[in-house]
């Protein structure tokens, strides 16, 4: 699926990982705002869905027909210090390859990324917030067919 991804996206994704990424168990300096950065699982269906979005909760999807919630926001703010979005939603399978990516700015309405995963390999979400860093969620197995 990377082979259809903007060249530059898969680098800026990679780049990300190989950085600080913050989880629910180990958010570093940010301690307190897991749950509105860290992306979470469900497991059902053929597609995986990851959103975010500037409801006060958020749903993040894995999969088509389950969503769990998680509260970020997506806001232009009065000059670009201000802004404060989800600027990247992307997956990894289990070998490290960008399995899929959205780029978002942030007057978009929100961040959604949906792909169909292949059945027994595993992806892990990420979501880069630009103020608080890469986020990694819980693994999930695509579905078998």
């Amino acid at each position: 699926m990377a082979g259809q991804l903007p060249e530059e996206w898969v680098k800026r994704c990679k780049e990300l990982v190989s950085g600080e990424v913050f989880t629910r168990d180990a958010p570093g300096k940010w301690e307190g705002k897991q749950g509105s950065h860290v992306p979470v699982n469900q497991t059902s269906g053929e597609t995986i869905t990851i959103k975010l979005s500037p409801n006060p909760l958020i749903p993040v999807v894995i999969h088509s027909s389950s969503f769990t919630e998680v509260p970020h926001v997506m806001k232009k703010g009065e000059s670009d210090a201000d802004d404060h979005w989800i600027e990247l939603v992307f997956v990894t399978d289990e070998g490290g390859e960008v399995a899929a990516c959205a780029k978002f700015t942030p007057t978009d309405a929100e961040a959604l990324l949906s792909f169909a995963p292949e059945a027994g390999k595993t992806y892990t979400p990420y979501a880069y917030c630009n103020l608080h860093g890469l986020w990694k969620g819980d693994s999930v197995k695509g579905d078998s067919a």
